[in-house]
């Protein structure tokens, strides 16, 4: 909603059909004959501008009496070249009679989440190319119903000329209802659940357009009282000239618009230029200095006062609700205005800036307000210089612990500025995200040399960065310290034998230290890792399968009989293979049920099965390359002497399982053989994965 943005005025300006300044429109306009006045104040409503109930409870308050305006109706008026109606015509409803969202739809939206995700309500911000008229030429409806961003029956807008009653309101209804909404304008710009759209254009006025004509209220006299509605020549409006951003409602609009938590939910109409990019929300002493050295253009000073109380309302009240923002296509000029209003920021946790440019000047006005845990920077335009003043906000930060810089051309250079502020001590950052910049081999060794003495940075990616051999192999001496580091090194162009040293050197560490916590994440890594580690599986699956089958056949054939040998026997050996199965079958079955209990239990889903899990495979470990292994082979030696060979078929009248277990024990033996020498005989990433996994195995 914009205003008539001029510092002079005019006797004939009594007639405006639109003022949107409340002190001229109320003030002026009424008290000199523009409407039927009331000595009562009106009060402010409503005010959380995150509740989609509560801008629906305003929607159908009857004393603010807002009306949106369906999308299907302005496609239907542009089709038949109409311009915009204003308010009091729309409501007569026998030429009108679909103009309107109605109530019952109103009230699905407030109750019905389904049907209210389907909906978008949407305030249009729009300059008033005449005094009498916001756009008589139609050139701005086309505009709307050319965008075709939202299905035009899901689309409700706000449009003043058309949702608010214009001048000249002839009842204390209309006169009020007006009041109310100048009050609650900023819910259509700023509120969570609404949209923007903007149109900035200002098209001047051709000759041939002076001879259209278009339907206004307007009085020869400029008394109001003398006014009607009627078809004039465009050439009798007053036409207004002001650029859209020196119009102080317009600016008002845009500042309550960037205050939302997704600036994606703020569209420009009109032709993309560095004006029409996303605009900063603003500091309430910035937006208060552009007034005073008249930046700003108001037709009345006490509507200026007006305004900018409210916009300092209205960013206090967003700024302490915002936890999480979202910015995009944001221009270099912006972003001092965003780093001078995040220090009001003061529950901020997560920034996010995407499709935009940022400059050396702010980067650096940014790099001092990190107050943030997160920072997400996606495919922005920033050079390397300006990557440097960013790290700076980076070093020491005890506040900010993940950050996201993907797409963003980040070169060595930027990489030796984050590598400063990564050896910094102080330095809290957890994880950081550089997958898909052009850091090359040169950065990556910045980057390692600044990990040697950090010890708290756990996840690096450093995915699609054109890193090579010496690249990637200069993050060695950071595995064979004891680093939490899980580092990932997907879609670069180093070699199989760069990725055996790093994984040499994470072995290294395995020997110094007992225990390793750093990872290094690969494709040829992960498809190693799984050949491996299927194989393993497999044949501890077979063996395992098998080893339950005797031990339960040993157990039965032990206790069928009617005289048990005396203590010492061999054959107790056999039943103490039922030990380590029963506690592995016990885990087991703790594991499937704690998987299956968890998505009902909080606290299950959050422990158990982690912990069940890290004890199934120290006790899979223990049973199967230890105790098993072990008591089969003694069972095999000690064996009774009375025993006589056979062969499986007889086995059920043996008294011990020696002849399946000598086999299972052949079996297992050669599985180890032939798994040692595939690992041999593959690439040298094979051997170190399979060395790595059989020490890790043994640590447990």
């Amino acid at each position: 909603m914009s205003g008539q943005n001029t510092l002079k005025r005019s006797v004939a300006e009594l007639q405006q059909p639109h003022q949107p300044d409340v002190d001229e429109e109320v003030g002026v306009t009424m008290h000199m004959g523009g409407g039927v006045s009331d000595s009562v104040d009106p009060a402010l409503l409503y005010t959380n501008l995150k509740d989609p109930k509560g801008l629906a409870d305003l929607l159908l308050d009857e004393r603010v009496d807002i009306r949106l305006v369906r999308g299907d109706f302005l496609t239907r008026l542009e089709r038949e070249k109409q311009a915009f109606i204003r308010r009091q015509e729309l409501e007569d409803p026998l030429k009108y009679p679909d103009a309107f969202v109605t109530r019952e739809e109103l009230l699905k939206w407030k109750t019905d989440e389904a049907y209210r995700s389907t909906v978008r309500i949407i305030g249009v911000s729009h300059v008033w190319e005449t005094r009498e008229h916001p756009e008589p030429r139609g050139n701005q409806l086309a505009m709307i119903t050319g965008a075709q961003l939202w299905h035009d029956e899901c689309s409700w807008y706000f449009l003043d000329y058309m949702s608010v009653y214009q001048f000249y309101r002839t009842s204390v209804h209309q006169n009020r209802s007006f009041q109310y909404t100048m009050m609650h304008m900023h819910f259509f710009y700023a509120h969570e659940y609404t949209w923007t759209y903007r149109i900035e254009d200002l098209a001047p006025f051709e000759e041939a357009d002076r001879q259209k004509h278009a339907q206004v209220f307007f009085t020869e006299t400029g008394i109001p009282q003398d006014g009607k509605v009627e078809v004039r020549p465009l050439a009798d409006l007053q036409e207004n000239s002001t650029p859209y951003f020196r119009r102080g409602w317009c600016e008002a609009e845009c500042q309550w618009s960037s205050m939302r938590s997704k600036s994606r939910q703020t569209v420009s109409l009109s032709i993309v230029s560095a004006e029409t990019w996303t605009r900063a929300p603003m500091a309430p002493a910035v937006f208060q200095a552009k007034v005073a050295n008249f930046e700003l253009l108001f037709t009345h000073q006490d509507s200026a006062e007006a305004v900018k109380e409210l916009q300092e309302r209205v960013f206090n009240e967003k700024a302490e609700e915002c936890e999480t923002l979202e910015i995009s296509v944001f221009p270099p000029r912006e972003l001092p205005i965003l780093s001078g209003a995040l220090s009001l920021y003061k529950n901020l946790t997560v920034l996010q800036i995407s499709n935009s440019q940022v400059d050396c000047h702010g980067a650096e006005a940014l790099s001092t307000v990190l107050t943030m845990r997160e920072l997400h920077l996606d495919n922005l335009r920033i050079r390397g210089d300006a990557v440097r003043k960013l790290a700076l906000g980076f070093k020491g930060n005890s506040a900010l612990l993940n950050v996201t810089f993907t797409w963003c051309l980040v070169d060595a250079e930027g990489a030796e500025g984050l590598a400063e502020a990564l050896a910094c001590k102080e330095t809290r950052l957890e994880s950081l995200d550089l997958s898909h910049n052009v850091l090359k081999c040169e950065g990556a060794k910045r980057l390692a040399d600044g990990l040697i003495h950090n010890s708290v940075l756990q996840k690096l990616d450093l995915s699609s960065n054109i890193i090579a051999d010496d690249g990637a192999a200069s993050f060695a001496g950071v595995f064979r310290e004891n680093s939490p580091l899980k580092l990932s090194l997907d879609d670069n162009c180093y070699g199989k034998e760069t990725v055996a040293i790093l994984l040499r050197a994470r072995l290294e560490g395995l020997k110094t230290f007992g225990e390793v916590h750093s990872k290094i994440s690969d494709i040829g890594i992960r498809q190693s890792e799984e050949r491996v580690t299927v194989t393993i599986c497999f044949m501890f699956s077979l063996s395992f399968t098998g080893h339950i089958f005797s031990t339960l056949w040993a157990f039965i054939q032990y206790f069928d009989r009617t005289d048990l040998p005396p203590p010492g026997d061999a054959e107790l050996l056999d039943v103490l293979l039922i030990v380590p199965n029963n506690l592995l079958l016990i885990a087991t079955l703790l594991l499937i049920a704690a998987l299956i209990a968890a998505p009902t239990a909080a606290c299950l889903q959050a422990r158990l099965p982690g912990f069940l899990i890290i004890i199934w495979a120290r006790m899979w470990v223990f049973g199967l390359t230890t105790w098993q292994a072990a008591v089969e082979l003694y069972t095999l030696l000690a064996r009774h002497p009375g025993c006589e060979p056979c062969d499986l078929i007889t086995l059920r009248g043996h008294q011990t399982m020696w002849l399946f277990v000598r086999i299972m024990l052949v079996l297992k033996a050669l599985g180890f053989m032939l798994l040692a020498l595939a690992c041999g005989l593959c690439d040298p990433i094979q051997r170190v994965v399979f060395r790595t996994r059989i020490r890790e195995s043994l640590k447990l």
